[in-house]
């Protein structure tokens, strides 16, 4: 008689054990998706982050382009600097020297070279 009642506490111990390894199982696998889904999640609002930061750069960026446009297109003095500047451009009343680095001055206003090196006999 004690054999028979051994059954069923046997198999219900058995049965819980087994519930009881699936819910572990269960959790675990959870807590393993949950750990990537976490590590993804702070890599993205990471990037995020870069990004906005990106974009306001970029924001200010095109603001300074867009005042810079808005003078060449009105202000004349800064139209006569960009085409000083970019097109080497003069106007007419002024006089442009040109420096070439390496190049001996005193050859091309045909200076006799001991004048040029300070030796100053006839």
């Amino acid at each position: 008689m004690g054999f028979s009642l051994m059954k069923p506490v046997l198999g219900r111990t058995v049965k819980v054990i087994q519930i009881l390894v699936l819910l572990i199982v269960l959790v675990s696998a959870g807590l393993l998706i949950a750990e990537k889904g976490t590590g993804q999640r702070y890599r993205l609002l990471e990037k995020k982050a870069f990004l906005e930061r990106e974009n306001r750069h970029l924001a200010e960026e095109i603001k300074t382009l867009e005042r810079k446009v808005t003078l060449l297109r009105s202000d004349p003095g800064t139209i006569e600097k960009a085409a000083k500047s970019k097109l080497g451009m003069a106007r007419r009343e002024e006089t442009v020297y040109i420096f070439v680095p390496g190049h001996n001055i005193a050859g091309v206003v045909g200076l006799d070279n001991s004048l040029s090196n300070g030796d100053n006999k006839p």
